[in-house]
């Protein structure tokens, strides 16, 4: 079962097939980063699988390059450049790097960041 925009909206977290820019991205990472501490660069090869997890905290993650498999116990998501990914701590969830790998960033707390979609 697959979800689209409008229910993942009305779930317990949110994805946003929004178009920001993710081409600046010193600013998207000073945008990112929390007031002490990191964030990750994450650069996956074309079927890289991080099976099913969660985290103790918020999390959020931008895709910058490539496509993903975004999935949740409730449907799954192909997700690409411009995607911001917000989830709760203690979501259940999991994602497959497509053809070609992906890079995206993920900090471990909520990120206001622009949403269009």
């Amino acid at each position: 079962m697959s979800l689209d925009i409008t229910d993942a909206v009305e779930s317990d977290f949110r994805i946003f097939s929004t178009q920001i820019d993710t081409t600046e991205w010193k600013a998207l990472i000073s945008h990112m980063l929390p007031d002490q501490g990191c964030i990750e660069v994450q650069r996956d090869v074309a079927g890289k699988e991080h099976a099913w997890h969660r985290h103790t905290t918020d999390e959020t993650l931008v895709i910058l390059e490539g496509n993903v498999r975004f999935y949740w116990d409730q449907g799954e998501k192909i997700c690409g450049p411009g995607t911001v990914i917000t989830l709760p701590a203690g979501t259940l969830h999991g994602s497959v790097a497509l053809d070609g790998g992906a890079t995206y960033l993920i900090a471990f707390h909520q990120v206001d960041l622009p949403k269009n979609g």
